[in-house]
């Protein structure tokens, strides 16, 4: 039951960060972006805390978080085309659930780290 239940919330972060990104390549105004830009942020991590470590998986991590960064601090400049910046965001999407779906989960809680975090700042 606990595997399921990490399945299943691995699959619902994978989700919020699908849907993240598909409001941030749809664009908006620049505040907007940043919101967004923020949420991603801390889904992706959110997620992390859900797998033992993997320098694979922080890589792609990074990377992705890299591509969605660009696509929001590129928007006003246009220092590339649209279209290179999306399919860039789409390859480091692809990377990253590809590292999510290889990834060990650590078998905690999905919440443990954030009720610790918020345990430490309460004290």
């Amino acid at each position: 039951m606990t595997e399921t239940t990490s399945a299943e919330a691995i699959q619902e972060k994978v989700n919020l960060i699908a849907a993240t990104l598909k409001a941030l390549q749809s664009g908006g105004d620049e505040n907007y972006l940043r919101e967004i830009q923020g949420l991603l942020q801390r889904n992706l991590s959110g997620i992390l805390v859900m797998f033992e470590r993997n320098p694979g998986l922080d890589a792609a991590t990074t990377d992705l978080f890299a591509a969605a960064s660009a696509v929001v601090n590129d928007m006003k400049v246009a220092s590339q085309p649209l279209a290179r910046k999306r399919r860039l965001l789409r390859e480091a999407q692809a990377r990253f659930e590809e590292r999510v779906a290889l990834a060990r989960p650590n078998g905690r809680k999905p919440s443990a780290a954030w009720i610790q975090k918020e345990v430490v700042l309460a004290a």
